[in-house]
């Protein structure tokens, strides 16, 4: 079950946005791998991508690259129905090596900068590894409208960071139907429609994989049996099915006494020898972590 993702600031008393790993039904899932270059520079995995969702009544239309268009409901015009077509969501997903923080990525990456600002706020981006909920990081989103009253048309920008200068970027842009002469679905006016839409997409963005091993927490437990801890990534976020190893100190160097893997809430338990001074060391995808040291041992 994908984790809540909580939008702060909304207008008109929308304060969060429950996304499941469905969507409630949403038929498109689009999943994007970090670029290589910006992978690759940052030392990231390379499983790590960044997922996203379509409204439950949006279906894939094209993708091209990191890049592509939902096609939702019929819509029509008010006073002549027999101007009609299919709302649509246009979304694309890319990599800020800029430095800043998530609310000035975010704003910079905005296009329709002549547009006014909508709403604002901070978005907390669920962290999942497969189907299960390790954290979340927390971005900044901006969406953008017209100026003109009437005109329909939204665009949606979410930012959050994955490395320090490395922030994803994805952005939405609602431009059919394009004012409120049209109703959507038979009843909703086109700018309540595309407004609510961008807002659900923005809650669907999700980032998937372990980022690299950061933080090794160990402790002597069992008087001294054990060593127990957890594993974490830069937000503070567990890092599961990373191979661990029970190091002791042995004649200026270390010595592996015990290995093990952490589970799926990124908790490990390894078992200690003769008492002296142990070190647990993380390793995944290539990446390394060590712990402070700690007595152990009987």
């Amino acid at each position: 079950m994908r984790r809540f993702s909580v939008v702060f600031g909304l207008l008109a008393g929308l304060v969060a946005l429950v996304v499941g790993t469905q969507i409630a039904g949403a038929q498109s899932v689009e999943r994007i791998r970090i670029s290589d270059p910006a992978r690759q520079a940052h030392q990231l995995p390379p499983g790590l991508l960044v997922e996203l969702a379509s409204p439950t009544t949006y279906n894939r239309q094209s993708t091209s690259g990191n890049a592509g268009r939902w096609l939702g409901p019929r819509y029509q015009q008010v006073d002549h129905p027999e101007n009609a077509g299919f709302a649509s969501l246009d979304w694309s997903v890319s990599f800020d090596q800029r430095q800043g923080d998530a609310e000035a990525v975010a704003k910079a990456n905005v296009q329709h900068t002549d547009w006014t600002r909508d709403q604002q706020g901070g978005l907390s981006v669920p962290h999942a590894v497969g189907t299960k909920a390790v954290g979340t990081i927390l971005g900044f989103y901006v969406m953008m409208r017209p100026r003109t009253t009437g005109d329909a048309r939204f665009e949606g920008v979410v930012a959050f960071p994955l490395d320090k200068n490395l922030q994803a970027v994805i952005r939405f842009e609602a431009l059919d139907p394009a004012d409120d002469s049209y109703i959507v679905n038979g009843s909703s006016v086109a700018t309540s429609w595309n407004r609510g839409q961008v807002l659900v997409a923005l809650g669907s963005v999700e980032l998937q994989g372990n980022l690299p091993p950061k933080i090794v927490a160990a402790r002597a437990v069992e008087k001294g049996r054990k060593v127990r801890g957890k594993v974490v990534d830069r937000f503070l976020d567990a890092v599961l099915g990373a191979q661990v190893s029970l190091e002791k100190s042995s004649g200026g160097g270390w010595t592996r006494v015990s290995a093990g893997r952490t589970n799926a809430r990124g908790f490990y338990s390894l078992r200690a020898k003769r008492r002296g001074t142990y070190r647990v060391t993380a390793r995944m995808a290539g990446f390394t972590a060590m712990s402070r040291t700690v007595r152990a041992g009987r």
